[in-house]
């Protein structure tokens, strides 16, 4: 009797699989002494022998189930990014772009030795020039090579001299290996003087800010660059022009409503 009802269950749906796996389970544990050790190894070589037959059916299962936990992840995060709002999007010691008190705000996470930080950049400059109603928060998370944290150290010790955004798309604009020399002789040509600039390097207020920016990068789950934080969403990975300006727009559209 045992074998038939699991032989009729495998000719269900895999929804209607796991309903009877669950509805064998509540009887397990209500009536678990009434079945012997050869009953349960009939079980487990009847479900055995189905997913042997049917893999596809554990490949659909995994898929389902990753997605489900990203869904789940990605809303987790949205409530952390609501929560704190106003500390992740007012970072002590980062660079703020834009209009400080624009209607919505992209946050960027970035590395200036990471190739689609770079391709970022041109993305984020025509933001810039042309939504005049965009706040931009530039997040500091130098992952790819110790020449990052230099870049980074550097370019937040700019905002001295009032350079930040001018270091910034020079260093992203940069096509070469940055080595420290290399970002020096970038700071020059915009203009910075490298003696002040190194003595600003120094500054505790900088290793806080870099510090901080590392530990929002990993409560919300950001272990690449870039990433970008667009209202109340997270983004992992090259956007692109076009998708930012949407959601935006999206944004703005939403709050008029």
């Amino acid at each position: 009797m045992l074998k038939m009802v699991f032989k009729k269950a495998i000719k269900l749906s895999f929804i209607g699989i796991l309903s009877g796996i669950f509805a064998i389970v509540n009887i397990s544990h209500s009536q678990a002494e009434e079945f012997t050790e050869a009953q349960k190894n009939d079980i487990i070589l009847i479900f055995q022998e189905f997913f042997l037959e049917h893999p596809e059916i554990i490949r659909e299962a995994l898929i389902a189930l990753e997605q489900k936990n990203e869904e789940k992840r990605a809303a987790e995060i949205r409530d952390i990014i609501i929560s704190q709002k106003g500390i992740i999007a007012n970072p002590e010691g980062l660079f703020v772009g834009g209009n400080p008190k624009g209607d919505v705000t992209l946050i960027e996470f970035f590395d200036y030795n990471d190739p689609n930080s770079k391709q970022s950049l041109a993305d984020i400059l025509y933001l810039l020039e042309n939504d005049k109603n965009l706040k931009v928060v530039f997040y500091e998370t130098p992952m790819h090579a110790q020449s990052s944290l230099v870049a980074s150290y550097a370019a937040l010790a700019a905002k001295k001299q009032d350079k930040y955004l001018a270091l910034h798309a020079a260093l992203l604009s940069n096509k070469d290996t940055l080595e420290e020399n290399k970002i020096f002789e970038i700071a020059k040509s915009v203009g910075l003087n490298i003696k002040q600039l190194k003595a600003d390097m120094k500054t505790s207020e900088i290793e806080k800010a870099i510090e901080n920016s590392f530990n929002i990068a990993e409560i919300l789950g950001v272990q690449g660059t870039p990433a970008f934080i667009i209202g109340d969403d997270l983004y992992l990975g090259y956007m692109g022009l076009e998708n930012m300006r949407s959601r935006i727009n999206e944004i703005r559209i939403n709050r008029a409503q």
